[in-house]
């Protein structure tokens, strides 16, 4: 795996980036996060995230789009109840919507599910 980029995540860092991100910042973080892993597995991937009443958080790779909204309460709640409640919301919809998971890239992802 020479030259490759692992995806780890340090706890402490997280914990103090949750406490002190709005909402909105704390999931563009988040999206930026999950866009960095999605890419070490396929550079097809884009994520986006769009406001209107709602968040709605966009996968997209090649002409296949994933989304899920999110409310701003609930964009709140998670960052607030942990580190990686917000993650995991999102990771288990992407799973849910088929997007599968490669293992043996850092830590990130077994950090968060």
């Amino acid at each position: 795996m020479k030259g490759m980029v692992m995806m780890n995540s340090s706890g402490w860092v997280r914990g103090y980036m949750s406490k002190s991100y709005s909402g909105e910042d704390f999931l563009i973080h988040v999206g930026t996060t999950i866009e960095r892993q999605l890419k070490e597995w396929d550079e097809g991937y884009e994520v986006n995230i769009m406001k209107f009443r709602d968040y709605v958080f966009v996968v997209k790779k090649g002409d296949r789009y994933y989304e899920m909204k999110l409310a701003e309460k609930e964009v709140e709640m998670l960052k607030d109840k942990s580190p990686y409640s917000l993650d995991r919301r999102i990771w288990v919809e992407l799973e849910r919507q088929v997007i599968q998971f490669l293992e043996g890239y850092g830590n990130y992802v077994g950090r968060v599910l």
